[in-house]
């Protein structure tokens, strides 16, 4: 591994630049780790990026790495790795693989075929958004994430106009189906996917109306952030925003609720013309969009204000501003609602690393649905119409979500069924882990995060979400009328399941114990 500390004319470009540049230098083989323009100028929504323009991006890690005058990590192996079963690794491997159909059957042809109706017929029936998992295969490989752009804003699982409007009526399938996964797809020159993975739910595209040979497919998360979060049915300048973002290393879903704060604070005159350099912020106005993201990236003017997130921004603007930053502890929050996944309430507020949806979620994390994942897994019987089982079954999926995440694994592999992860594990390092031990390590992880954020001063239990994003007051028409999330219940029973001391948090000293913590109890009490 070798660590590039830019020089002045290195510092300046973007990270799909440096990578291809390093490639010249080290070889076509190297793994590559680093920051654009926003971990640079120590954004805090900035990230790492790898493979052209991939990126962990959300929590400011990218300025971290700026803050080191790290510019990029070349990675390039040299030493095999040693299996405790390769033969038996490949047959697993292989078995599994070739049960992964990603090309449609009859059934799923006929879906497709129904797909421009879907959204208005899954909400007028109250259908759910979930499937078994050789559908939800299919789905990942043919369309990836952006399958539910337009049918989560008609549902009521993804905000709209900075979480207050309904996407039923203010973001309708006549708007939202020009960022419908058909029309993207129709630009998609290849499949991509992590490698070896059987599933490709990623794709290349190809963009002749803005010159664009090779682009990464939007994700769902960044179609939104940037579409329905702020109106705006643009396919093309999400397209640029994605590229852009990607280039410059900054996390899309941060930006676009950014974004969608200077805009709400913009339209109440709390900021004007007079200190966006002339933009008119409104919602749906694309070239702005674009225009105030660049500013974001480069800390031009407002973007300076803007480019640490919508906390700090409202921190600085004042004015009553802050009641239109949607975020937790600092953390903007993702393009899910907990009006409609409820448990997503109690993870975007407590977990270690809030406002995120890819921390465990029982109802989110249901979509495939989780109870499948693997032979030996089931959760508790009626969680579904009952509280305690819901609160245990919580626990659980936490488990198996970070233990999912100590693996390196994607956690799509929830979502498809019967993953081999004990036989993938036997044959790589001759463990043979039973459910509740993998249950156990992964709670073991979440205990240790919950311990380092309390050493570190943060008491997560005392934070509160947005009104908003709760339903405070609730709708009174839409899907999700009615609902006010009562995520504090949600976490004290979830708390009593894990172990922790609900009041604030911390995790009894017997569950530290129990875990092999022990050595952390002098760190937090």
């Amino acid at each position: 591994m070798e660590c590039i500390n830019a020089q002045d004319e290195e510092w300046a470009e973007d990270v799909i630049e440096a990578e291809e540049k390093l490639k010249k230098e080290y070889g076509k083989y190297i793994k590559t780790a680093g920051i654009g323009q926003a971990g640079e100028k120590l954004s805090l929504i900035s990230g790492i990026v790898n493979d052209k323009g991939r990126i962990a991006a959300r929590s400011g890690i990218g300025a971290l790495m700026g803050s080191k005058k790290l510019k990029m990590l070349v990675l390039k192996g040299d030493k095999q790795i040693q299996l405790a079963n390769k033969e038996d690794l490949v047959r697993v491997v292989s078995e599994y693989n070739s049960k992964k159909k990603t090309e449609p059957g009859k059934f799923m042809k006929a879906i497709l075929k129904m797909a421009p109706g879907m959204p208005k017929l899954l909400r007028r029936f109250n259908i759910s958004l979930k499937g078994p998992p050789k559908m939800i295969t299919q789905v990942y490989h043919i369309f990836g994430t952006s399958a539910g752009n337009v049918i989560s804003a008609e549902v009521g699982d993804s905000p709209v106009k900075n979480w207050s409007g309904i996407g039923q009526f203010d973001f309708p399938p006549d708007k939202s189906k020009e960022l419908s996964t058909v029309i993207i797809n129709s630009y998609k020159q290849k499949d991509y996917g992590c490698l070896t993975c059987p599933v490709q739910c990623g794709g290349v595209l190809k963009v002749p109306e803005l010159g664009i040979d090779e682009t990464y497919l939007p994700e769902y998360e960044t179609c939104c952030a940037f579409g329905t979060l702020l109106l705006n049915n643009d396919l093309m300048s999400i397209i640029i925003l994605n590229e852009l973002c990607n280039r410059a290393g900054i996390d899309t879903i941060s930006t676009g609720v950014t974004v969608a704060f200077a805009i709400e604070c913009f339209e109440n005159g709390i900021i004007t013309t007079d200190d966006t350099n002339g933009l008119e912020l409104r919602w749906g106005k694309s070239d702005s969009i674009v225009e105030l993201v660049k500013m974001i990236i480069k800390r031009e003017g407002i973007g300076d204000i803007l480019a640490d997130g919508c906390k700090k921004a409202s921190e600085k603007i004042g004015k009553g501003s802050q009641k239109f930053a949607m975020h937790s502890l600092g953390q903007e929050i993702a393009m899910h609602d907990p009006k409609y996944f409820e448990s997503l309430g109690y993870t975007y507020a407590y977990d270690p690393t809030p406002g995120r949806h890819t921390a465990a979620s029982i109802d989110f994390m249901d979509i495939g649905p989780i109870g499948k994942f693997m032979k030996g897994f089931s959760l508790p019987k009626k969680w579904k119409k009952n509280k305690k089982s819901k609160y245990k079954g919580q626990m659980m999926v936490t488990g198996i979500r970070q233990f999912i995440d100590c693996l390196g694994l994607c956690m799509f592999a929830t979502l498809f069924g019967n993953y081999p992860v004990r036989e993938i594990i036997r044959s790589v390092t001759g463990w043979d882990l039973s459910v509740e031990e993998i249950i156990k390590t992964g709670l073991r992880i979440q205990t240790l995060r919950q311990s380092f954020t309390i050493r570190e001063g943060v008491i997560i239990a005392e934070n509160y979400l947005p009104s908003r994003v709760i339903g405070e007051p609730p709708f009174e028409k839409g899907p999700t009328k009615g609902i006010t999330v009562d995520y504090r219940e949600f976490y004290e029973g979830v708390c009593e399941e894990m172990g922790w001391n609900p009041e604030n948090g911390y995790p009894l000293r017997e569950t530290l114990r129990e875990l092999n913590l022990d050595y952390v109890i002098k760190d937090i009490y």
